[in-house]
């Protein structure tokens, strides 16, 4: 491995590790659907896992948006699933802000830097 691949993996640890290490904000709203609108959710600081539910009630066929912190870390990661006649996705995040929109997070930002910074190394 050469100089200039040490010098990215360096980059790209640093990057990652600023961004688990410090507790980040949260976007926290309860009924807020898309187009998600931030005048409408307040920011609560979170040391887990930001979130967004997306989900569908069947029997008014409504849909529900809620966004949030989740206590422990759940990583970058999106499940569907059905619970008590509501089915959608549930998307756990670890970027500041990052429930914006799923289920681009922070880990997809944090690698387009890098490359950025890598090319730009070249």
């Amino acid at each position: 491995m050469g100089p200039l691949e040490i010098k990215f993996l360096v980059i790209l640890g640093v990057l990652v590790g600023l961004e688990q290490a410090n507790a980040m904000d949260c976007y926290s709203c309860n009924s807020c659907n898309d187009p998600f609108k931030t005048s409408e959710a307040s920011t609560v600081k979170c040391s887990g896992s930001c979130y967004k539910i997306k989900g569908k009630v069947s029997s008014s066929n409504t849909e529900v948006a809620l966004r949030g912190c989740f206590p422990t870390y759940g990583g970058d990661k999106c499940s569907e699933g059905t619970s008590d006649g509501v089915s959608g996705t549930v998307c756990y995040c670890t970027g500041n802000l990052c429930n914006y929109a799923l289920p681009l997070g922070s880990s997809f930002i944090v690698l387009t830097v890098a490359m950025i910074v890598y090319v730009g190394l070249r």
